[in-house]
Order: C-alpha cells, then structure tokens, then sequence
C-alpha cells in the first residue's frame, strides 16, 4: 500500500499515517496484519482502493471494481467508493455492466462501440428503456417491471430505479379504486364460443 506514496516522494512518517487512514477509510484498518491470501475477493478490492486513498487522489477511475465478486462483496465495494465520494468529496468514475451500481451514480455515460448515445442523470437514462434495449443494454428489474406495468395502462411514475422506489408506487396504485384506463379483463377471442348453424357431426361407422 506505501508503494505509491514512495514513489510521490512522501515522507516515511506521513506514508504510515496516511496508510493507517486509508484502511480506516475503507473498514479494513481491523484485517491490516492479515495475509492477503487470507482475504476475500471484497476485500482485496478494498485494500487496493485504500492503496490509491493513500496517495490522496481528486479523482479515482475504477473499471470494473465489482467482477468476479460475490453479492456480499460487491456491496463491500460500492459502500466503499460511496462513502469516498460523500464523505472525502473524491470524484469516482465507475466503469461498470452492472445497472443496479449505475442507478446509484449522480451521472450515468451510456457509451456503445465508443460512442456516446445518451447521458443525464440516472432518472432521464433509465426513462429511456427502449433505447437502453436498442443497444444490448439492461435495466434494474424493478425499471423494467415498471415499465411493462405503465405498457398496461397502470398509472405508474415514468421510473423508479430502487426496490423502495417500485415498492411505494405499487401501494399508491394498489390503494386506487379506479381500474387502469387500456386494461382490460376480457377473455382473449380464441376462447370465445359462439352457437354454430351446422348440425353436429355424426360418428363414422365402418
């Protein structure tokens, strides 16, 4: 982790304090004698952050921090680069396929063969469902349960990107008396019989 610091030419007292915080920054100070083989993937992740934090960075780009990680230790991850960001004010550019990480930015860059075909904040990208479709891309599931919902005729905000976001419009919808206005409960016309003119068939007999 003082690697870096070394190479910036930072005195060896100020490269043990600034080690000692940058553990403490990312809830690893606790494991700092452990062995590395001894560490989960999260974890790992973690301490090589802490490497970056320790050289005290305005700007911090991370591709693909969260791959090959468990649930547990993507969370770990993302805590982690939030908590840089809102407490230490460092900017995080986060490269990321995960659309659950994106929702989470105050920017989303949506790039496709190199090019840039739609950006804003996560609210005005993920509005665009169809358009995120047209380019191989994916939506949080509780986007695009909302979305086929509001493809029913449900009265449903236009996006909702977390799971208490889709969880309070479903109560509003569900405590409406007023059914949605292009939904329909009437039974499909294949299943529909109508009396028939012709006089019933009668067995064949050889």
């Amino acid at each position: 982790m003082a690697f870096g610091c070394e190479n910036l030419g930072v005195p060896p007292k100020e490269i043990r304090q600034r080690v000692d915080e940058a553990l403490k920054a990312v809830d690893m100070y606790d494991y700092r004698k452990h062995s590395p083989d001894k560490l989960s993937g999260g974890q790992k992740q973690r301490v090589a952050i802490a490497g970056i934090i320790a050289m005290k960075p305005e700007c911090i780009v991370l591709d693909e921090p969260t791959a090959m990680l468990d649930p547990q230790g993507r969370d770990e991850v993302i805590s982690t680069v939030q908590k840089l960001n809102k407490e230490q004010g460092i900017t995080i550019i986060l490269i990321t396929h995960y659309m659950e990480e994106a929702v989470l930015a105050d920017r989303v860059v949506m790039i496709d063969s190199g090019k840039v075909f739609l950006e804003g904040t996560p609210k005005e990208v993920f509005a665009k469902v169809e358009l995120l479709k047209q380019h191989h891309l994916d939506v949080p599931q509780v986007t695009e349960l909302n979305h086929k919902l509001r493809g029913c005729g449900f009265d449903l905000p236009e996006c909702v990107l977390t799971e208490s976001e889709c969880a309070q419009a479903l109560l509003r919808l569900l405590s409406q008396k007023t059914p949605p206005s292009e939904y329909q409960r009437t039974p499909p016309s294949e299943y529909q019989r109508t009396p028939s003119s012709e006089p019933p068939a009668r067995d064949s007999v050889p």
